[in-house]
């Protein structure tokens, strides 16, 4: 991203929400390695943090899970 990275637009979503008292999942996407992202994105507010390449049915899965979360 030209003005931010993933890690503060993630901040900065969570502050918004904090105000409206909702949640909106988050999930990271990078060619990183686990490790390598998975604390700072932790620690941002993201809910998720996926290594590429993902297959699609894993992503199917995933939206599904968290979409049944948001519901209850």
């Amino acid at each position: 991203m030209p003005v931010m990275n993933g890690y503060e637009a993630t901040r900065r979503i969570r502050e918004e929400e904090s105000r409206y008292g909702i949640r909106t999942p988050i999930i990271a996407l990078t060619a990183n390695s686990v490790e390598e992202g998975l604390q700072d994105a932790m620690e941002a507010g993201m809910d998720l943090h996926l290594t590429k390449p993902i297959p699609k049915p894993r992503i199917a899965q995933i939206v599904l899970d968290l979409s049944n979360q948001v519901q209850n």
